[in-house]
């Protein structure tokens, strides 16, 4: 795991300190992989920008809240990647596969194949909290890498029940991760 250097470290000091300068940087160093990352998710460049946009203005507002940071990187791209689960669950996108996401980030992050280990093993622990149709569509789609058409004659389903049982599991799926990452978050701050 790369750990934040000194210059990013002192960067992210002066952040939290309310210097706008600093957050510049931060924005000009930073906005380009960004949204570059959201526009291969989205595939709509004005929906990137206004993901990135507000992901930058959602930093600056809890700058003072930030955790210790072990990847800068790492913490802005799983940051955003939030963002985006979220954007599309409100904006109701076609079905994206989770894939999409992971293999995009390590374009742009500096995740290890460790990192991306566990992330996979705690993506599959939750998968297995489904109900039992809809993670047997969820994993076709997911890990054996079926399409919709597939799936719906593997199952027996229509192709519309496959459509809403994937876009209900990747909801599920950003409800349970969220409240994961946010009780790690909670046993990281008590535990200091």
């Amino acid at each position: 795991m790369l750990h934040v250097g000194n210059a990013e470290k002192l960067l992210l000091q002066k952040i939290a300190c309310n210097d706008q300068h600093s957050f510049q940087v931060l924005f000009d160093t930073w906005w380009e992989p960004l949204f570059q990352y959201a526009f291969k998710v989205l595939q709509n460049r004005q929906d990137a920008e206004e993901v990135v946009q507000e992901f930058f203005i959602h930093f600056w507002n809890k700058r003072q809240e930030l955790p210790e940071l072990q990847s800068l990187s790492a913490y802005l791209f799983t940051a955003l990647k939030n963002r985006l689960l979220n954007h599309l669950a409100k904006k109701k996108y076609p079905v994206t596969s989770l894939d999409v996401l992971y293999n995009n980030e390590s374009e742009f992050s500096a995740a290890t194949a460790l990192e991306k280990k566990d992330t996979e093993s705690t993506l599959r622990s939750l998968v297995s909290t489904l109900p039992r149709k809809m993670k047997q569509v969820y994993e076709l789609h997911q890990f054996a890498g079926l399409s919709v058409t597939e799936i719906a004659q593997t199952t027996g389903n229509s192709e519309q029940t496959v459509r809403n049982q994937l876009n209900t599991a990747v909801k599920k799926l950003s409800l349970v991760w969220k409240a994961e990452l946010l009780t790690l978050l909670i046993f990281c701050f008590f535990k200091k």
